[in-house]
């Protein structure tokens, strides 16, 4: 699946039937073009340890990322992902087919989209066309010659036609097949629709804070906490490191030779505890 949403050849797959019904369960394997074609994959794909929610709504891109070490794991992560991607599904719908149909082609030489005229073999305007497909299997045209109505007024005949085949023309721009079943599983009824975000929201893990996350060449088992050794594979220092405070990282480091191999670790595991709650003192702090 492409990232661009870019209208289809075919626009009338705007009023075609939803997809799969459930829009929320995976396909059992990932990879592949029909991993990401179902409507639970709609706008998400994975980016390596992650789950990315990428959307494009009236020349405004949504982008997130929801890492599995974040939000407890590859499922949870997509979870995460699916409610996050519902929520732009729900609260930014894409433009309507008929608001969309207005836009002048470069090719365009009357003025008025959906208007064209025809020259006559002495290069003189003969006839004033208004053409509108409003789906795959219906195209409206209607021609007006300007030996029957005038050149002016076979011109705004063309015009109002033109304005009245756009009323049959419904429903929204058809962005990806997958959209229209995501958005009839979100769209309900007002109350429905908070009821079940509300559970949903409660059900969703909570993400953890990126100074909690265990990074994977760490020894310690302490985020932020880490072991320095020397060339003979034995511990010399526990190091304490803590970024964003006051704008830089704060490190200190506890020597194994002074307080030997245990307690040099606590003392780091200490430190690390004190710069968090210094830097979460310095996040609540308001601006000056």
């Amino acid at each position: 699946m492409k990232q661009s949403e870019s209208l289809s050849a075919s626009d009338a797959g705007a009023n075609a039937g939803p997809g799969p019904a459930n829009t929320h369960e995976a396909p059992s394997a990932s990879g592949g073009r029909n991993f990401y074609n179902v409507p639970a994959m709609y706008g998400i794909f994975r980016v390596a340890n992650s789950w990315r929610v990428t959307l494009s709504r009236a020349g405004t891109r949504f982008m997130r990322s929801f890492a599995f070490s974040r939000y407890g794991g590859e499922a949870a992560a997509l979870a995460c992902a699916q409610a996050y991607r519902d929520e732009i599904v729900r609260n930014h719908l894409p433009p309507e087919r008929s608001e969309l149909a207005q836009n002048l082609r470069t090719t365009n030489k009357s003025g008025v989209s959906g208007v064209t005229f025809r020259f006559n073999a002495k290069g003189e305007i003969m006839s004033w066309h208004a053409i509108t497909r409003v789906s795959a299997d219906r195209l409206l045209t209607k021609s007006f010659g300007v030996g029957r109505y005038g050149a002016a007024q076979a011109e705004c005949l063309a015009m109002a036609e033109r304005e009245k085949q756009l009323e049959a023309m419904k429903g929204l721009r058809n962005v990806h097949p997958a959209e229209a079943s995501v958005r009839a599983t979100t769209q309900k009824a007002p109350n429905a629709a908070k009821a079940t975000a509300s559970r949903s929201k409660r059900k969703l893990p909570e993400p953890i804070p990126v100074v909690e996350i265990l990074r994977k060449n760490n020894r310690s088992g302490i985020p932020g906490v880490s072991c320095v050794k020397g060339a003979d594979e034995l511990p010399r220092y526990w190091l304490a490191k803590t970024g964003g405070i006051d704008g830089r990282s704060i490190a200190e480091w506890f020597s194994v030779t002074t307080h030997g191999n245990e307690k040099a670790r606590m003392l780091a595991i200490d430190a690390r505890r004190a710069q968090l709650e210094r830097k979460a003192q310095l996040r609540a702090e308001p601006s000056a």
